[in-house]
């Protein structure tokens, strides 16, 4: 799906205090090398989340290496086959720690680009139920901006126990929709 017809669905489901005020963006750098790219979510301009592929890569990195090393992982064996390395349980160990850092970002909120672009589109085409209780803090967070998001389910979240993702969306939510009352 092309990223303008996306950006318009999921901006159509925004509430009406938030229309016009709140707006995704997808940035894509094409100098370099990959064509990694960011995205934000602006409220009245101001930036209010942020994703973007390189940090989070370098991030990703860095964090999973020093695990490899807290773990006291074996180095790369670059004597063996490729065939052989990928049937080893270093090999396998290497991916769990890779695959824990990246549970670990998202916990933290360090979100690839290309991941959010993938999550919002999943967010306009699924069940709103499943959206408000998705694992992903940003799918929980877009949800709150969402028109189908009442009053007395916005009244029942405790945003303390929420992501700060969340939370800020939560508070804008809020804020919009007390100062659309005036």
């Amino acid at each position: 799906m092309r990223w303008s017809k996306l950006k318009q669905m999921a901006e159509d489901l925004l509430c009406e205090s938030l229309k016009g005020r709140v707006h995704y963006q997808a940035i894509v750098h094409r100098k370099s090398h990959d064509q990694t790219s960011s995205f934000r979510v602006t409220f009245d301009g101001k930036e209010i989340g942020w994703a973007s592929d390189i940090p989070y890569a370098m991030e990703l990195n860095r964090r999973s290496d020093d695990l490899r090393d807290e773990r006291q992982l074996n180095s790369f064996p670059w004597h063996l086959h490729w065939q052989e390395w990928e049937e080893s349980e270093d090999y396998k160990a290497y991916h769990r720690a890779y695959a824990d850092t990246e549970t670990e970002l998202i916990a933290d909120e360090i979100f690839p680009a290309w991941a959010v672009k993938e999550l919002l589109f999943e967010y306009v085409h699924m069940p709103f139920e499943e959206a408000v209780e998705h694992e992903h803090p940003f799918v929980r967070a877009i949800s709150v901006f969402d028109k189908r998001f009442g009053k007395r389910r916005l009244a029942e979240i405790d945003s303390e126990k929420e992501s700060g993702l969340v939370k800020t969306f939560y508070e804008i939510r809020i804020e919009a929709d007390s100062n659309s009352k005036e």
